[in-house]
């Protein structure tokens, strides 16, 4: 099995809230740690994580909301072909406790950036895959 290592981002607006947005991370991936940090003068909460272990807050999430046919199927169209899957979620929808998945410039806020490195086909299988893990 190869190695996973999960980095999520996301920016934080000046008029946002850095506690919701944290909730709105750790809702998606449990209790990660979260660090602000700042890239060219943006402000940016960041969580990295070992293992694919990391993910399983997000794929129980991806069964519970009954998205995992859509999930695949959007997660394997934007697969990197350099060992690395890179997708968007909703933050808005990550602090009520759900999944959306979705191109990043379709929120005003700005997306939940994920990118996984590891195979996109172990990655993509663990996500949306139907039997135990």
């Amino acid at each position: 099995m190869a190695e996973i290592q999960l980095t999520v981002r996301a920016h934080l607006n000046p008029t946002e809230s850095q506690e919701k947005l944290e909730k709105a991370i750790t809702n998606l991936f449990g209790e990660v740690t979260i660090e602000r940090t700042k890239i060219h003068g943006v402000t940016y909460l960041e969580a990295k994580a070992p293992g694919i272990e990391s993910m399983g807050q997000l794929r129980q999430r991806i069964a519970s909301d009954r998205i995992r046919d859509a999930a695949r199927a959007m997660l394997s169209r934007w697969a990197a072909k350099n060992e690395k899957v890179t997708f968007h979620l909703n933050r808005q929808a990550a602090y009520v406790n759900h999944v959306s998945i979705y191109h990043a410039s379709k929120s005003p806020l700005g997306p939940i950036e994920v990118e996984v490195e590891g195979s996109p086909e172990q990655i993509i299988e663990f996500l949306t895959g139907k039997g135990p893990v």
